[in-house]
């Protein structure tokens, strides 16, 4: 080992601020771009909004057009990265020597460019925003606190029923262990057990250790192997538990137990099976209130849940010593509950509104590229900024300076937020050429796509195209779709064509949308079917793999045995 000095020659990317703020605005969704205006509308007073921009239907294609070959920033990509750090620099350095008045005046020239492409607005009313016009649906959470309020209960009831149904997902199941929240809520358990030592709680019923530790995760129940497993991990070489853990209260019996007598009440709350920790427990909470907790139905659910799933009534008959008739009967009934019983106070978010960034639309028998603009705000320099730069004097002073600075930053921004846009519409443009039977005719004409494709029709780097196409919507006469939408591989067929894989899961789906429930088709019926009918060539396995990407479920659950 030695130290000594070495001369070499690299050559490295170096982005400026301003370039990896270029190549960030690529990247960001219409709703993103708003909000980074607003901020940079807060950070520097040289911005101002002006009035929003035009509408799609006033923005005609030649506008379009014409901005496409107007002398604008070149798009940035990741191959072109070095040489326009480079060059940023250099203008970096030269920016020292430039006469800062005539630099103002310029720049009226990139905001009057502005204008012109945008035509304002005369409404000087702002549109409300979906969250304030869409329809306020009561939440489960809201549901469950009401009848909590309802009832009559301690303040230490009431307290640990606020946090159980905090804790209860949409789907109306409880996701955390009582044993979590008793170790999250310290106060709280502290609490229990003063009273429990002091007062005495109310007669509780016992309860089994393990459920203490029961909680709904990805639609199973965390059992007591898993947690038995859990609990070997966190020992250490000497076989005793770790410091993390040897530091954990200990949880005791009856606070696990005043808590599971607050979450028996919540549990008989509507909607029916609300606050279970597993489909079977939901499922016995609905059938005790049907009046049906000792019946084959509940017998069923309580020890034959994976021969339910299979639907292997057979079995369950010779299981439960029943004939097959009665069998049947209690199969029907549990049919008839609820799988998710918060699913009726499920209601649609507003981010499920999509507003699109470009339009493809048809004028004259042809198809036409349009940005939308609408709700999009225009920045421009102040006025009173131009003018008061104008009226100081060239001394050096740090006013000055800052305005520059202020000035140069606005300017790079709005440069970058047209080459986002002038990308998106080069995109839109070049996607409308590849895909452009899709538009005339549907999925079923969707060719194959990948980024290369695009990059290489618009001369931008694969990166670019990734980056303007991810969390971008275009409204198309066949329905709006998110541009990445109309990149998709391909199965290479006999013939030398390639069938895009959209088209074969629409094709899978509308199959198994039409099949006969009692005989659904198998993944091997439905390869053979599309090359019966379509002359598409599809092996069983990637049927498999569409139908699962398309939550199908396979065929003997989609089964229906009456």
């Amino acid at each position: 080992m030695q130290m000594k000095m070495q001369m070499k020659m690299s050559q490295q990317l170096i982005m400026t601020p301003q370039l990896q703020q270029a190549i960030k605005l690529l990247q960001l969704s219409r709703a993103e771009l708003e909000e980074l205006i607003e901020q940079t509308l807060i950070e520097n007073p040289v911005l101002e909004e002006g009035m929003d921009m035009d509408t799609f239907p006033s923005k005609t294609e030649e506008s379009q057009e014409s901005s496409e070959t107007e002398e604008t920033p070149e798009v940035v990509t990741d191959t072109e990265e070095f040489e326009t750090a480079r060059e940023n620099e250099q203008e970096d350095s030269v920016q020292d020597e430039i006469d800062w008045q005539q630099y103002i005046e310029q720049i009226e020239q990139f905001g009057g460019y502005q204008e012109r492409r945008y035509n304002t607005n005369t409404d000087d009313e702002e549109s409300p925003s979906i969250d304030i016009t869409a329809a306020q649906t009561e939440s489960l959470a809201d549901h469950l606190m009401w009848q909590l309020d309802m009832h009559k209960l301690t303040p230490l009831e009431y307290e640990v029923g606020a946090h159980l149904i905090g804790n209860i997902d949409d789907d109306g199941f409880l996701v955390t262990s009582i044993r979590e929240l008793l170790e999250l809520q310290q106060d709280l358990y502290s609490r229990i057990i003063k009273k429990h030592k002091k007062e005495g709680l109310p007669e509780l019923p016992e309860v089994d250790a393990d459920l203490c530790d029961l909680k709904f995760q990805s639609g199973k129940t965390t059992h007591k192997k898993k947690n038995s497993q859990e609990n070997e991990s966190n020992l250490n070489e000497d076989g005793k538990l770790t410091e993390e853990e040897t530091a954990k209260p200990e949880i005791l019996p009856p606070a696990c137990a005043f808590v599971e007598s607050v979450l028996n009440k919540i549990q008989q709350f509507n909607p029916n099976g609300v606050g279970a920790r597993s489909l079977q427990e939901s499922l016995l909470i609905q059938l005790e209130m049907l009046g049906e907790s000792d019946s084959l139905s509940s017998r069923i659910v309580k020890n034959d849940m994976q021969f339910l799933e299979s639907k292997d009534l057979k079995k369950i008959a010779r299981r439960q010593k029943q004939d097959i008739e009665q069998v049947i009967d209690s199969y029907r009934l549990i049919m008839s509950l609820e799988p998710k019983p918060g699913r009726e106070f499920i209601s649609n978010p507003s981010h499920h509104y999509i507003i699109p960034d470009v339009y493809i639309y048809q004028k004259d028998n042809e198809y036409k590229v349009a940005l939308n603009s609408a709700g999009m705000p225009r920045l421009r320099i102040s006025n009173y900024y131009k003018d008061l730069s104008k009226s100081m004097e060239d001394d050096g002073s740090l006013t000055k300076d800052y305005i520059m600075e202020k000035v140069k930053a606005g300017q790079w921004l709005l440069k970058s937020i047209e080459q986002r846009q002038k990308t998106i519409y080069r995109v839109t443009k070049s996607i409308l050429r590849f895909q452009k039977k899709f538009f005339d005719k549907g999925i079923h004409y969707l060719r194959p796509l990948v980024l290369k494709d695009v990059a290489e029709d618009i001369d931008v780097h694969e990166s670019t195209v990734s980056r303007i196409t991810t969390n971008k919507y275009v409204h198309t006469p066949q329905g709006i779709f998110e541009l990445k939408y109309f990149f998709t591989s391909g199965i290479d067929q006999a013939r030398g064509e390639a069938v895009s894989s959209k088209r074969i899961k629409d094709m899978i789906l509308q199959m198994v949308q039409k099949e006969d429930l009692k005989s659904p088709y198998t993944d091997l019926q439905i390869a053979d079917v599309l090359e019966r009918q379509s002359g598409i060539k599809v092996a069983r396995r990637t049927v498999a793999k569409y139908r699962e990407a398309l939550n199908i479920l396979p065929s003997n659950k989609r089964k229906q045995l009456f």
